[in-house]
């Protein structure tokens, strides 16, 4: 990204007025401000244009003006590449009648009615893919190798299947929402484009009502330990919010959540305004102040979709940095996410007492070997194994798990049996989990589908374990062996889509109790307002029987139940057991 180093004050609006556009034909005033947009960090930020309509403090950005604001963000591709020498994806802008267009360099566009205040694509995956050589919808990231390259830990293979999705409308003005045209240009409130277009890039724009912040939604830290961009976003005193401001910031709330929660359905939502209105919490979400706003916009997300991937991380900047601190004791959780807690605490608890000195990633005990991972990380950005071999301290997935493999896989190995324990697993990084899925099954492959366009992927990939820079069958050896997986219901996310894969394998035997669900991606979800917030997106991670793609949010039930939590961390015990099946 570019480096603008030149502001004197890092924490003060570098804001100026510029004059108002005139009225259009509806009888808009638009008034532009130029502000501060940080890309996640003081040192790289750059001015923009920001504009209000009439007397509203709601910004909206110009259309044309898009291309320049988020190049810099989603400028790398799925292989850590440029997709365009000097950027990223490229947009153009046209008007057609009271149109404003966006189209992709491949074709694809999106369309913005400003007489219905709408937005039309013809194929919203393909227009927010970084790269039309990749999959609809690309989940499994950075350390996949494209097909002709050198491989990197992945190899993704070339047996995938794709089904594009229904055209895509939403409408905004059944939100409220309103989009201007005028003067060859469309206006659309900045919130209704970072939901749309930038949040499916684990990114959004945040406003704190004077600077704005395009980000991941963990970038600003906690409230107790705010990183140097976090500093800045709530560096702004705690104020009310207006009365356009509330009333926008729900309506784009409820539209966010209608189209991309992808739990919806699962839910038997029909809308958020509906859900908001039957649980009470329509009045404060609507109100101008901002501190019950963020109380009830807690006990919606933690509450009563008690979806574990869905959550209120920080309140707003009008609120104040500490206004949350006290909403979990105060307002607690869901049943779902409560027992979650009370499960975690109590598996933990029962490992850390049978491991005092903490668990090895790698243990052998007699003819078993058995691999233990808390969650799944990807190799770190410092460390190359393909120039210096993991060792038994790796604590990465594909440093762990290349470790455990020559382990188990050296000469006159002792070792039959091979245990994954995800009993404390909460999830993690999804190429580190499908490169773990491919060292037990050969081929790991990951089903997806989108609940809003109803596009299905699945993509196929192999691992390269060895190291020796080929995904080859040296890289297949554990196939060999007798295969369990140990998990809980603390095996959420990625955990569980591991289970889930094990279980559709019938190759791998589950140990343990029902792993903990967790069917969708996790994305960004900034609140107009300025609230920091994550939601289950709608991609959903599936298995796929008899052809039918099913999301895995039930869990994966184990083919051997334990009965006593205690019992998982007896490796002995269970050692002795394993052996003695047939």
């Amino acid at each position: 990204m570019k480096k603008h180093l030149c502001w004197l004050v890092a924490l003060c609006l570098l804001a100026s007025a510029l004059p108002a556009l005139g009225e259009g034909a509806g009888g808009h005033a638009v008034t532009g401000k130029t502000v501060n947009f940080y890309y996640g960090d003081p040192e790289d930020a750059a001015e923009h244009t920001v504009y209000f309509v009439d007397d509203s403090d709601v910004p909206y950005l110009a259309l044309s003006q898009w291309q320049d604001i988020v190049q810099d963000y989603i400028g790398m591709d799925s292989y850590g590449q440029v997709v365009i020498d000097g950027g990223g994806l490229q947009f153009s802008f046209s008007m057609a009648g009271n149109t404003g267009v966006l189209t992709r360099e491949d074709g694809y566009t999106a369309a913005f009615d400003c007489d219905a205040d709408t937005v039309h694509f013809v194929d919203y995956d393909a227009f927010l893919r970084l790269n039309s050589s990749d999959f609809l919808f690309e989940m499994v990231g950075s350390l996949r190798s494209a097909p002709d390259a050198p491989v990197r830990y992945l190899q993704r293979l070339g047996n995938a299947f794709e089904r594009y999705g229904s055209e895509v409308t939403i409408d905004a003005g059944a939100y409220g929402i309103d989009f201007i045209a005028q003067g060859g240009e469309c206006y659309v409130p900045m919130q209704t484009l970072s939901d749309l277009l930038l949040c499916a890039y684990d990114g959004g724009i945040f406003w704190n009502g004077e600077i704005a912040v395009i980000c991941p939604v963990y970038a600003f830290g906690k409230s107790d330990n705010l990183t140097p961009i976090g500093e800045i976003y709530y560096a702004v005193a705690p104020r009310a919010r207006s009365e356009a401001m509330a009333q926008y910031s729900y309506g784009e709330l409820c539209l966010a959540l209608d189209n991309l929660y992808g739990m919806r359905q699962a839910h038997g939502i029909d809308s958020f305004d509906g859900l908001i209105g039957n649980i009470g919490l329509k009045e404060d979400l609507t109100g101008t102040d901002p501190a019950k706003a963020d109380a009830a916009l807690y006990q919606l997300l933690e509450v009563y979709l008690d979806d574990p991937h869905t959550a209120m991380r920080m309140p707003s900047p009008l609120s104040g940095v500490h206004a949350a601190d006290g909403f979990p004791d105060a307002l607690g959780y869901g049943i779902s996410k409560d027992a979650r807690l009370r499960q975690r605490d109590l598996y933990t608890g029962l490992r850390d007492a049978a491991y005092p000195d903490g668990v090895p990633g790698y243990e052998e005990i007699g003819n078993t070997a058995w691999i233990t991972m808390d969650g799944f990380r990807q190799a770190p950005d410092d460390t190359d194994y393909y120039q210096t071999p993991p060792t038994d301290e790796a604590a990465d997935t594909m440093g762990l798990l290349a470790y455990a493999y020559g382990q188990i896989t050296r000469q006159d190995s002792p070792i039959e049996n091979v245990v994954l324990d995800l009993s404390c697993n909460s999830g993690g990084m999804t190429n580190a989990a499908i490169y773990t899925m491919a060292a037990f099954l050969g081929v790991g492959s990951l089903s997806t589908k989108n609940t809003l366009s109803g596009a299905l992927v699945t993509g196929h990939y192999a691992a390269d374990l060895n190291l020796d820079g080929v995904a080859d069958e040296d890289d297949r050896l554990l196939t060999g062996k007798n295969l369990f997986c140990l998990e809980s219901p603390v095996s959420f996310s990625c955990a569980n889509l591991v289970c889930c894969a094990f279980k559709a394998s019938n190759r791998v035997s589950i140990l343990g109790r029902p792993s903990g669900g967790g069917a969708c991606f996790t994305q960004t979800l900034p609140i107009a307002y300025g609230s920091v917030c994550q939601m289950s997106t709608d991609v959903q991670m599936s298995f796929i029987k008899n052809g039918v793609f099913y999301d895995n949010d039930r869990g994966a039930e184990p083919d051997i139940p334990l009965l006593k939590p205690a019992s998982f961390y007896d490796r002995e015990g269970l050692t002795e057991y394993i052996n003695g099946l047939r």
